[in-house]
This record gives structure tokens, C-alpha cells and sequence, in this order.
């Protein structure tokens, strides 16, 4: 597998936002996003592969108030067409797992995707990417 080291850095976002029914509204909100923080017109196809895998498994920290400490879970995506990931279905994807952990967190800025180069052991021979969260 070749997958790039890093991913979607040049994308600006806010897990703040409730879970979106569908891309084509994650879509609208991104570029709404991207403009209003940049000023400038948002001209990131978002349409084309940004991995061509059929599965990744991403990792994100948020805290837990019940047990008083971060927690690093990761999850599990598949792409709709089970060949590869477009940059609108993977961070629609993402959005929606974590928005409802992170709705509350200092760290809630969309800051790219890392690859874990170590062994991935919930999901052998699937790429990990680390989500990048900035405050």
C-alpha cells in the first residue's frame, strides 16, 4: 500500500457542527467554511481520490468527563464504492463519527490526517491515520 504521509492539510474545518444528513450539505457548509476564515473563493476539488483504499481506520483524542481522562479511539471507514475515498466522502465520514465527542473540545479544528507508519493492530493491513485537532 502507498499512502501519502499526510492528508488535506489545505482544508480548514470546525468539528463543532452537528452530524450532517448528507454530503451534498457537508459540502455546501466545508466551502462556506473555508471562504469565510480564508476570503478567498474555496476552489478544492473535493471530488477527486484522496485514497485508494477501500477501508482506513482513523484515530482522534477527545476527553471523557466520566472517567476524568483523553481517550484515543479509533474507528473504522469503508468507501461507498469499496475502491476508494474522495476528499467530500472522507471528511463527510469523519465529520459524523467524531462531531458529537469533540462538539465540546478545545481541540475541535480540523488540522489534516497523519499516517501511522507502526502496525496497526484493531485493523492489520489498513492504513491509520491520526486526525490532526487544533484549538
Amino acid at each position: 500500500m502507498n499512502n501519502q504521509k499526510e492528508l488535506l492539510k489545505n482544508i480548514l474545518w470546525n468539528f463543532q457542527e452537528k452530524k450532517f444528513l448528507s454530503v451534498e450539505n457537508f459540502l455546501i457548509a466545508l466551502k462556506n467554511y473555508n471562504e469565510k476564515i480564508t476570503g478567498k473563493t474555496f476552489i478544492e476539488n473535493l471530488h477527486k481520490t484522496i485514497l485508494n483504499v477501500p477501508m482506513v481506520t482513523i484515530q482522534y483524542e477527545y476527553w471523557d468527563e466520566e472517567i476524568k481522562d483523553s481517550i484515543e479511539p479509533d474507528f473504522l471507514l469503508k468507501a461507498d464504492n469499496n475502491i476508494y475515498f474522495t476528499t467530500a466522502e472522507l471528511l463527510f465520514k469523519i465529520h459524523n463519527e467524531v462531531c458529537t465527542n469533540l462538539e465540546k473540545e478545545d481541540h475541535h479544528f480540523f488540522e489534516g490526517l497523519d499516517l501511522w507508519t507502526g502496525e496497526n493492530t484493531n485493523y492489520p493491513n489498513i492504513p491509520l491515520y491520526f486526525l490532526q485537532q487544533g484549538s
